[in-house]
This record gives structure tokens, sequence and C-alpha cells, in this order.
């Protein structure tokens, strides 16, 4: 659980312009009202219903797509659903393969939690160790998943409460957590009654696995997941890369679109924010990739496509209302900013100063939409705030 106080993450702002706090965000969310009203009302229901949606949301660094995930990750927990939000720097290759992708989400994956409560508890191994027995007949009873990784799930979930090194192989098998040597010799020798077969995660069956692992949240009883992956630095750590190593790279992203497109991952959203160097990587180097989720629209030459908040690929500044480029935008968050810190302590000769200063604020950040310039602007307001009398 985030135990920081309004005074202490407007001062994260001042210094890094964003901070990893859920409430903070939805309270700093400005311009995604009418999209996240869309999102509640109309994918999300699509989902619980047995639907998939994917979406690739595209923005400059600092423009704000980590802010997007996290309020779409509160919006999902508050309708019930459960979440895996990964967050990649440029070290990081989610998809440089399928074990890789399902280790991440594995130990990602997240509960609901009430709003204001954090979420302290990670893992699947967690999700599992909370549901019920009746949770687990129906999955039991659901024609999907890998008959290892069920059997899997089913054994640790009626384990969960043993102290035994038999538990703790069972999670590191769920997580794939490949630094404890699992051997299936010695569980069956300690216990004739475990169910078989068991699997563990390897190249032959990652596909099967992930998938199992995406339609299990809804299997479960829960509305489904949603995935949500900050990729901001994908072109930076895919550009140094062997080609080959690149197109390995997309080629499993395409296959995570395929299985979404075609139903075989019911009950899962996967939401991938990026850069647009990211599809011009893909179309430079895996048009297979970029051929299922470019934006196709005839325009004129150099001209951005028409705003089309549904598309697969889509810009942020499309599902904004108003966008960056007028200065309501930033009027509107620097407001809010101002209202958290009224909240925290702040004296109100100190936000009285800051809010003198920002019309004059808004208007010239949104002149000037140069990279990072919410990220900027935040970080501005914010300081404002710690200036000197």
């Amino acid at each position: 659980m985030d135990t920081r106080n309004p005074h202490d993450s407007i001062r994260q702002l001042a210094s890094f312009g964003t901070l990893d706090d859920r409430e903070i965000s939805m309270r700093l969310s400005t311009g995604l009202d009418g999209f996240l009203e869309r999102w509640r009302k109309e994918s999300l229901p699509f989902i619980a219903a047995g639907g998939a949606e994917l979406r690739f949301v595209e923005g400059p660094y600092g423009r704000g797509k980590t802010h997007f995930l996290q309020a779409l990750e509160v919006t999902a927990t508050r309708e019930g659903f459960v979440t895996a939000r990964l967050q990649c720097g440029t070290q990081h290759q989610p998809f440089g393969s399928l074990a890789i992708t399902y280790r991440a989400i594995a130990n990602s994956i997240s509960a609901p939690y009430s709003a204001g409560t954090g979420k302290s508890r990670l893992g699947l191994s967690q999700l599992l160790a909370q549901i019920s027995d009746q949770q687990l007949q129906a999955f039991n009873s659901a024609s999907r998943g890998n008959v290892e990784f069920r059997n899997l799930v089913g054994c640790y979930v009626r384990r969960k409460h043993d102290r035994s090194f038999i538990t703790d192989a069972l999670r590191a098998l769920l997580h794939a957590d490949d630094t404890l040597r699992v051997l299936f010799a010695d569980l069956y020798r300690n216990d004739s009654h475990l169910p078989r077969p068991l699997g563990q995660l390897g190249k032959r069956n990652a596909a099967a696995w992930l998938k199992s692992l995406l339609t299990l949240p809804r299997q479960l009883g829960y509305r489904g997941l949603i995935v949500l992956i900050d990729e901001a630095g994908a072109d930076l750590h895919l550009r140094p890369e062997p080609l080959r190593s690149q197109q390995q790279h997309m080629a499993n992203l395409r296959n995570m679109v395929d299985s979404l497109a075609t139903g075989k991952t019911p009950g899962c959203a996967v939401i991938y924010a990026t850069t647009n160097d990211f599809i011009q990587l893909a179309r430079q180097n895996y048009r297979a990739l970029s051929d299922r989720v470019e934006r196709m629209e005839e325009t004129t030459p150099f001209s951005l496509p028409p705003r089309n908040p549904r598309a697969i690929w889509c810009r942020l500044d499309e599902l904004t209302d108003p966008a960056p480029d007028h200065p309501a935008f930033f009027l509107q968050l620097g407001g809010k900013l101002l209202e958290i810190a009224e909240s925290g302590g702040f004296s109100k000769d100190r936000v009285s100063a800051a809010r003198a200063g920002l019309p004059a604020a808004a208007q010239s950040a949104s002149k000037n939409l140069a990279h990072g310039c919410v990220r900027e602007f935040i970080k501005r307001m914010a300081a404002e705030l710690f200036s000197p009398s």
C-alpha cells in the first residue's frame, strides 16, 4: 500500500512529474472523463461477457501514458476486474519470449482492491490464496486451459495454507521462478496423491500457459483480466538488438494480438502504451505486426489520421478532451493539482500564488507541445508550491 501523504506526493511530482500512486493519478486525471466512462460502460462489460479487447495507445515521452494506464487500472479494479500492470524500462523485453511474458504477468497480477487501500499483494500465488472453494469448483468445470496448468492451480489452492517444500515448489512453478529447481520425482515421492500431470513452463508450452493465465481470472469468477503494458522504452531497447531478436519480440506480440482477435483469450483486455517509434520499427522490420494494428485511413501527405478513439492504434490525444493543445487542458490539470495541495496542508498563500500564475503557465504549455510537455507542466506547477514566498 502506498503510504505517501499529499504533501509527499506533490514533492515527488515537483521532482519527476509523475508518481506511482493510483488514487492521486485519478484525482489528477484530465480530459479522460469521456473515455473512462465509455471504458466503464462499454468495454469492461464486453470483456466480462467473454469478449477480448486490444488497444495500442501512442504518445510522446512525458505525455501521460503511465498516468493513463493508472486511470484505467483504478477504473477496472473498482469494477471487479483483476489487473496486471507491467512497467517496462529500457532494459526489459516483455515479449522477448512468451515465457518472459507469462512470468511478467504472473508476477504482477493482482485481485481487485477497494479504493484507497492500494495493492500490497501482487502475484499469481497471492491471487489464488484468496479464492474460495466455490471459485475453485467453477475453475475446475471450465473447459479452457492447459491441463498441466489447471492441475497446478487446483493443487496449489488446496495446499495454500500448508507450510511445506511442496507448497513452495508449486508456488515457484506458478510464477515460473527458475531460481528454485523443482524435481517432480521428489514431489510425487512425498505425496503420491498429487494430480498428474503437473507441468513446468517451457518453450514448448509457453503459448498454452500464457493463454491459460490470461483466461484464469474469469474462470475463477472474477469479471476478467486487464493487462496494462507501459512500454515507452520499447524502441530504445529494441533498436540495438539484432534484427532476428527484434522480429522475435514482435512475432510474440503479434501472436498475442491474434489470440485476442480470434477469441482464444475470452475475458481479457491488453492495453499497450508506447511511442510512435515502435510502430515505425514494426513497419520497417516486421510488417506482420504493423499490418494488424496500424491506422490505414486515407489522409493527405503529412497529416494526422482522423480522430478515432475506438481504433486499435490511436494517439492518446484522441482519447483526451480537452487535449493538451488547448489551454483548458492545463487549466484543469493545474487546478486539480492545487486542490490536492490544499488538502495536503499547503498554506493558502502558496496555493493562491500558484493559482495566480496558472493561466499564463497553461497558455504557455499549450503552445509548446514538445516531448514531455505534460510532465514538465506538472513539475513546474508542483515546484511553485515549494518556492519561497
